[in-house]
């Protein structure tokens, strides 16, 4: 290889080299945005049940404030 070769060689490495690492980060985002969003749907559901669970709860103190009346 001549010293030519190889200027145009060592740029393109580099290039290769750089597009792979962020290739590999753009694979990490990914992975992190998947547990963000099972965490929100995770988070979402428990909110739902206790919204339930304090809607009962009202229900049932309505019922007995109209049976005491």
């Amino acid at each position: 290889m001549n010293a030519a070769q190889m200027t145009t060689l060592v740029p393109l490495c580099s290039a290769i080299f750089f597009a792979g690492y962020q290739v590999n980060r753009i694979d990490s985002l990914f992975n992190l945005v998947h547990a963000a969003e099972a965490e929100t749907k995770d988070t979402k559901e428990v909110i739902f049940d206790i919204h339930g669970k304090v809607c009962s709860i009202e229900h049932d103190i309505k019922n007995i404030e109209k049976k005491l009346k």
